[in-house]
């Protein structure tokens, strides 16, 4: 999802949400909208990760990242304050706790995956390497047998 289009989601999600618990709508059917909610806000901060690639100045694509990353951060604690306020402080804790686990056991899939790959990408150049020494070693060993062969034909 392109970062403009994210933001846009999010805001629509965040007023989808305050609209429904003022209407006095169940929090349970609003997963949803949290949902959408959550997942364009990461997508804003992942198009801020990769700022490079907008094709924009770097100080208009770092302006504007800032920009709504500041309003989504607003609109996070609204939310907050909606649940907390609305008869729901559990919700928004046990939602923090869970996102703290589920983000470290990304991270932790992340970091074995970098390992693993390193790991093969090592023992590809290791298998290279090897296959390299082997090819010397009987090039070696050729040019030797055809040295004698040719000192012993010499010799005749």
């Amino acid at each position: 999802m392109d970062p403009i289009t994210a933001y846009a989601t999010a805001t629509a999600a965040v007023a989808g949400i305050k609209k429904a618990l003022q209407l006095g709508k169940d929090i349970n059917g609003l997963i949803g909208e949290f949902s959408k909610f959550f997942d364009a806000k990461d997508a804003v901060q992942k198009a801020a990760n990769d700022a490079g690639k907008s094709g924009k100045s770097d100080t208009a694509r770092a302006m504007e990242i800032v920009m709504q990353a500041q309003q989504l951060r607003e609109a996070e604690e609204q939310l907050k304050h909606e649940l907390i306020y609305g008869g729901y402080p559990e919700l928004w804790e046990n939602m923090l706790r869970e996102r703290i686990k589920i983000r470290q056991a990304r991270e932790k899939s992340e970091r074995e995956e970098r390992i693993a790959q390193a790991r093969a990408k090592q023992k590809a150049i290791d298998i290279a390497m090897g296959v390299t020494a082997a090819a010397a070693f009987v090039g070696s060993l050729l040019a030797i047998v055809w040295a004698v062969f040719a000192i012993l034909d010499a010799g005749k």
